[in-house]
């Protein structure tokens, strides 16, 4: 699913001295490895392969980014809630900063591209259905963020990694056409998530999810890597709804 845009790298997020932790590994270490295998069927994914050479139709990425909108609109909502949770003024700050890019920023991006090339107008995006994918994933964030800010952050990172670890991705891939990222139909999609500001609003993001691990116990370290995973799963059906496109179920007759 999508993320936040790039929060200016000037104020970089600050973390507290905690005790010694020894040996442990960074949180981000354990998880980028504990999703090993999800990260490896969302690179060789069809529908971001096809994103990546500009052969995905447009009412399959049409279909996806409405979802995108609704995502973004419940995703802002978690993201303002780790804020009020968040141990200092810095976490607090980047975090409170990311969730109005998600809501204003972002959703502009969305509603542009669905109005020029889908004949969505405005109040058509924002009043999009979540499907039962969509509606699962900020489910699941939205029981999350009802706990602890730790399990809360290792939640919301997948949206930010996962989406910087695609962005690179596709902009490789891209990048190897003729003519690069020039005329391609999805360039102003692959050019944000590709952006080296939205990578360094990544590793500020990752930054808050160590700080915040080294602060847990040991069953609460591993409540915030399950969060992460299923985030992560949550992840890939959410880019593959976009050939799958899910609806709501109707009663049998």
């Amino acid at each position: 699913m999508t993320s936040v845009v790039p929060v200016s790298t000037a104020t970089p997020v600050e973390t507290r001295t905690a005790p010694d932790d020894g040996a442990v590994r960074p949180f981000t270490e354990e998880a980028w490895d504990r999703i090993a295998g999800w990260r490896d069927a969302v690179d060789r994914m069809p529908f971001l392969q096809a994103l990546a050479d500009g052969s995905l139709p447009t009412e399959a990425f049409a279909f996806y980014l409405a979802q995108d909108a609704a995502y973004l609109r419940e995703y802002s909502r978690v993201l303002a809630r780790a804020a009020q949770l968040a141990p200092d003024p810095a976490a607090q700050g980047f975090l409170a900063r990311s969730s109005v890019s998600a809501l204003e920023v972002e959703t502009a991006l969305h509603r542009d591209w669905l109005g020029a090339h889908a004949g969505l107008a405005a109040g058509d995006v924002a009043a999009v259905e979540a499907s039962p994918v969509t509606a699962a994933y900020t489910g699941h964030l939205h029981a999350v963020a009802s706990g602890s800010y730790a399990e809360t952050i290792a939640a919301l990172l997948p949206c930010y990694w996962l989406y910087a670890h695609v962005g690179s991705v596709l902009a490789d891939l891209a990048g190897r056409r003729p003519g690069g990222l020039a005329g391609h139909p999805y360039a102003a999609w692959i050019g944000t998530y590709g952006d080296e500001g939205f990578q360094a609003a990544t590793r500020q993001a990752r930054a808050l999810a160590d700080d915040a691990a080294r602060w847990v116990s040991p069953d609460q370290r591993e409540r915030m890597l399950g969060a992460f995973e299923i985030s992560s799963v949550h992840e890939y059906l959410f880019f593959e709804q976009g050939l799958t496109r899910p609806a709501w179920p109707t009663p049998p007759l």
